[in-house]
């Protein structure tokens, strides 16, 4: 009676919830727990949605792409940020010059530097769809099977698949989405000591970084940043933190800078290391509406979905390629960005086509509603 009780609750629970929890349990959930809540989620949510039909949303399916050739890099590396808005980046024209290495490189054959809209408004719905390269909303069904899944892609193609983030593993109960499954190696900041409740400075990864044995095979590592999270700046020293002043706007562009350093260090990292064909992406999961009265992220506000876009390689023909993608003015996408690394990993794909493109909102099922984009012009859904 109690096991039907519990299990009626969780069921409930999950029939208007507006979080993917059952889903993806927290990585620090025993099996237990993490079955109970998934159990809970298929009864109360999965299964009424599919046989009632109650979701506005039609199911995003796509069949496993087709390989066609090895991959044409060996090693990727991905630099993940965490909200960082675009319109904060001196590089792209505000007051303050956050970015001294985007703006001594930007307009450079050998560099990508430039606005691009996110996959969605908040981390838990942007990295899963950014991570399985998600169109459009209501991609759940395709997460699961994973057919588009990046590291399933890459180890498919003999790649060694790591994930290395300063975020604290109890936030991280999207891994399971993002394709947790499919990557060899997981480090949280409990690796320098820490609880499963603290994150840390992302300049931690570059020791995480530093453990990867390039020299084999091929690699396809992501570094995760803290980045920009809300307080901001709480991981920054003293003096970092306080460069431009103290207000709430001085400590989310002291983030900014911080990050462009970080990029740099690990440009100059793969030159001291003497990788050959290599490429390292650069982007943040979302970004952030910043002033000193209101600050939040989530929002169809421009800066919540504008971010910044760096890709760097020393292969000359994969950087033809991304500067015929993204060395316009076009409005550019995350999902540009996870087909063409499909596309490198040897695999029939086309770049997706940013005439039409949607950034979803806070639900990955997209029934929050989600931004559309086509013909130049947006237009919010609301299913």
């Amino acid at each position: 009676m109690l096991f039907v009780l519990l299990i009626a609750i969780v069921s409930i629970r999950s029939f208007d919830t507006r979080q993917e929890h059952g889903i993806s349990p927290k990585t620090s959930y025993g099996k237990v727990k993490s079955n109970y809540f998934s159990f809970g989620y298929f009864l109360g949510r999965v299964l009424p949605y599919k046989v009632f039909n109650l979701s506005k949303i039609t199911d995003y399916r796509s069949l496993a792409p087709t390989r066609l050739s090895d991959p044409k890099i060996d090693h990727i590396i991905f630099i993940v940020g965490e909200s960082e808005s675009a319109a904060h980046v001196g590089a792209f024209g505000y007051e303050r010059n956050t970015t001294p290495f985007f703006s001594e490189i930007k307009g450079r054959d050998d560099f990508i530097v430039r606005p691009i809209h996110s996959a969605a408004f908040m981390t838990a719905v942007a990295l899963p769809t950014l991570f399985n390269a998600i169109p459009q909303p209501n991609g759940m069904v395709q997460i699961m099977h994973g057919t588009t899944n990046l590291f399933r892609l890459a180890k498919d193609q003999g790649f060694q698949t790591y994930w290395f983030t300063a975020q604290a593993r109890n936030e991280m109960n999207i891994l399971n989405l993002i394709g947790g499954k499919w990557i060899d190696k997981i480090t949280f900041p409990e690796a320098f000591g820490l609880s499963d409740r603290e994150s840390m400075p992302d300049f931690n990864l570059l020791t995480q970084f530093d453990t990867v044995n390039f020299n084999t095979g091929r690699q396809f590592v992501i570094l995760h940043q803290r980045g920009s999270h809300t307080p901001y700046g709480t991981l920054l020293s003293t003096e970092e933190v306080s460069v431009y002043g103290d207000s709430i706007v001085d400590h989310y562009d002291a983030t900014i800078l911080k990050t462009d350093k970080l990029i740099q260090t690990v440009y100059e990292s793969i030159q001291k290391k003497g990788l050959k064909n290599w490429l390292l992406l650069y982007t943040s999961d979302h970004g952030a509406y910043v002033t000193n009265k209101t600050y939040n992220q989530g929002t169809v506000q421009r800066d919540s979905y504008t971010v910044p876009l760096f890709i760097a390689s020393d292969n000359a023909e994969v950087m033809a390629t991304y500067r015929k993608v993204f060395d316009n003015d076009l409005a550019a996408f995350h999902q540009q960005v996870s087909t063409s690394v499909i596309q490198l990993l040897g695999y029939d794909v086309k770049i997706s086509d940013p005439q039409t493109a949607t950034v979803n909102g806070n639900i990955l099922t997209g029934d929050a509603g989600w931004l559309l984009y086509k013909d130049g012009t947006y237009q919010y859904i609301y299913p």
